[in-house]
């Protein structure tokens, strides 16, 4: 049986950390789990004791930056299959097991890599992360894998080379175009496999010098020159947008230059739902959920509304209230389906839980 190593690489103290060990806690298959911890937060290493029962390996001291504490935790587990998970990161319930399933059933695939959804600093749902799609060549000039929704073989690992230490803002990108330039195979799988948190705190939102010089690096080695400025400009007019305040000027910027942009699970990257749509929601609170409020940016009013476990919906202007008859717990999937029913357009922009 495939044996997966996920490395936990935390080096601050995050609200999320307690649902990205307990989503880990919830996958089914072989797993082994290394917290690598160099926060020097003792509510990490309490959560660390907490989950010891389980955890494989576990650190708590100085560690040489991220990739360093990935690559220890890695070394620490025997396995075939190899990931990483940062504390704000969030796997869905049954994301090994789909890339179980897809390996399973495609024994050559070296790579295997899903969808995600994002999530706001509260920890609402504010979408789907919209950049992803199936392998192809448009890897060379963009960021089309999501990390924390890809796992992939240790044995491709080691002959792309590995993680660059030397990388400390595209390291993912990085490995992803060398293991692709070394044939290994790319697979994917259709599905969410994690909950990711875009805040204005992630790497992802920083536009340093030395960000702009990794991304120049990779960009000027692997991407067509004639699109090479293009692809700059992509990353920066992203980053940039993403540091906007406040968060409704954000919002609008974003919804309208993403007009153009595609569509994931009948929800269009500007937030318009398309004739059907679906949200994948799940969580790992110890409380338990009663419902979840929709909000969206005009009012709903022949939205609708139904899903794999019995609801029912009421109306408050722009607001859609899911009460569920039963209350989800920790480690349940709801998928809620949206029906616009020919009411005119409708655009999503956050779904919240209700306890």
């Amino acid at each position: 049986m495939t044996k997966f190593a996920i490395s936990v690489p935390v080096g601050a103290w995050h609200p999320f950390l307690p649902a990205c060990l307990a989503s880990l806690k919830h996958q089914k298959g072989h797993l082994g789990v290394a917290l690598m911890d160099a926060s020097d937060d003792p509510r990490v290493r309490a959560l660390g004791e907490a989950h010891d029962d389980w955890l494989e390996h576990r650190y708590h001291g100085p560690d040489a930056g991220q990739s360093d504490a990935i690559l220890n935790g890695w070394d620490a587990i025997d396995s075939d299959w190899l990931g990483w998970l940062n504390a704000d990161d969030i796997l869905m319930p049954y994301a090994l097991e789909r890339v179980i399933d897809a390996q399973e059933c495609a024994p050559e695939l070296d790579v295997l890599y899903g969808h995600s959804s994002i999530l706001d600093d509260d920890g609402a749902m504010i979408g789907y992360h919209f950049n992803v799609e199936p392998p192809s060549d448009n890897l060379l000039k963009s960021g089309i894998i999501s990390q924390p929704s890809c796992f992939f073989s240790r044995e491709a690992y080691a002959r792309a080379g590995g993680l660059d230490k030397s990388k400390h803002y595209t390291m993912d990108w990085d490995l992803w175009l060398r293991m692709y330039c070394s044939d290994a195979q790319f697979g994917f799988v259709d599905e969410v496999l994690s909950m990711v948190l875009w805040g204005a705190d992630t790497k992802t939102a920083s536009f340093t010098g030395a960000r702009r010089q990794e991304l120049r690096t990779l960009i000027e080695q692997y991407a067509p020159a004639e699109e090479q400025d293009a692809t700059f400009r992509a990353f920066a007019i992203h980053t940039l947008v993403d540091r906007v305040k406040p968060n409704g000027l954000r919002n609008g910027i974003t919804r309208y230059l993403r007009k153009s942009g595609p569509t994931l699970f009948g929800v269009r990257a500007d937030g318009q739902i398309e004739s059907k749509a679906t949200l994948t929601l799940a969580h790992f609170d110890q409380a338990h959920k009663t419902g979840v409020d929709l909000h969206f940016a005009q009012r709903a009013r022949a939205l609708q509304v139904s899903s794999n476990l019995a609801v029912t919906d009421s109306r408050d202007g722009k607001t859609v209230r899911v009460q569920f008859k039963s209350p989800l717990v920790a480690g349940d999937v709801c998928a809620i389906h949206l029906d616009t029913a020919g009411g005119g357009p409708v655009s999503f922009k956050r779904a919240v839980w209700i306890n």
